[in-house]
């Protein structure tokens, strides 16, 4: 239960795959939430939906940051734009590190205690100790990791002004709701019975976590990170192949597996192709990611917050099937 001072939570990036998670599950504990995205959530199912209010605006101008952070205990950073869903690099430039900075700032303008910023694994980059502690060096690779390290430099420097800052860096988040492209089409594929194509034969492990794992760790975070800085991984347990995952996925569906292992080479030669024209469902950076095996200590979480996943990434990859299955448009 969080504490009693602790009452209301901006969430930004309210109506992304993510925030929708944190901001049901904060009502669901009692939370107040004032949620903020540039996206309508007409869609968002919420209990009581007196205690949370939505506000229509973009992160990246300050007025609106302004408007709704004013008067809340909390932060809960989720909006980013990520190279999937965002072409445009300056536009990627505005919403991670802009818009960042104008949370950070409001956090320090209207004196708000806590802030819980939702970075990512890539600002380790691609060739990482096995599992790679928070301690590693950050060489990202692409603009999303450059950016969410710049997020995290202006968190610290919060930290050290004395307010509670939680630095959670997941892998790929998966379960309900998931909407990246490249998971997207092969949750398809199994559905229609199809072959599922794995780089490399897919017999790497590249570890992920469940959205709702990840939105346990944010409401610790809120009770127990309440000054100084916490900096953790929160990743799953028990990290599968990619191709054993996939083959699960084709056992609970019922359908007879079916995949297609691309060499490495030819991979990366047809995933830059379509890169290049801006139709790859996959990044170059992550199909690196996905030749090589990409798992990350959680001891941290587990030891400061008391946070243990609950789900596996073949549970996970379940579960997201079968919202896919129930959801997908026909």
């Amino acid at each position: 239960m969080q504490e009693e001072s602790m009452r209301t939570v901006c969430v930004t990036g309210c109506s992304g795959y993510l925030g929708k998670h944190v901001v049901k599950t904060l009502c669901d504990n009692g939370y107040s939430v004032v949620g903020i995205d540039i996206k309508d959530c007409t869609d968002m199912t919420l209990p009581e939906k007196g205690r949370c209010k939505f506000i229509k605006g973009d992160i990246t101008q300050k007025e609106d940051v302004d408007t709704a952070c004013k008067g809340v205990d909390a932060i809960v950073h989720c909006a980013a734009a990520l190279a999937q869903f965002v072409r445009d690099e300056n536009a990627m430039y505005r919403i991670n590190v802009i818009g960042t900075r104008n949370i950070v700032n409001a956090c320090k303008e209207f004196s708000i205690k806590q802030l819980v910023f939702i970075s990512s694994v890539e600002v380790y980059g691609i060739d990482v100790p096995i599992p790679c502690p928070e301690d590693a060096p950050l060489k990202p690779v692409c603009p999303y990791g450059e950016h969410k390290v710049e997020g995290e430099r202006m968190c610290i420097q919060l930290a050290e002004k004395g307010h509670g800052v939680a630095v959670l860096r997941p892998p790929t988040i998966n379960g309900p709701g998931q909407n990246e492209p490249f998971l997207v089409e092969q949750m398809n594929a199994v559905n229609e019975g199809k072959p599922v194509i794995l780089p490399g034969g897919g017999k790497t492990r590249l570890q992920m976590v469940d959205v709702r794992d990840v939105v346990q760790a944010i409401v610790l975070a809120l009770q127990k990170i309440t000054k100084g800085l916490l900096v953790a991984n929160i990743s799953s347990d028990n990290v599968p192949t990619i191709s054993h995952m996939v083959k699960a996925l084709f056992e609970h569906a019922g359908k007879k597996e079916k995949i297609i292992s691309v060499p490495a080479p030819v991979a990366r030669g047809i995933v830059h192709i379509l890169s290049f024209f801006g139709v790859s469902p996959l990044e170059p950076q992550h199909l690196e990611i996905a030749l090589r095996d990409y798992v990350f200590d959680n001891t941290r979480a587990k030891q400061v917050l008391g946070w243990y996943p609950v789900k596996n990434d073949i549970e996970s990859a379940i579960d997201a099937y079968e919202w896919f299955i129930n959801n997908r448009v026909r």
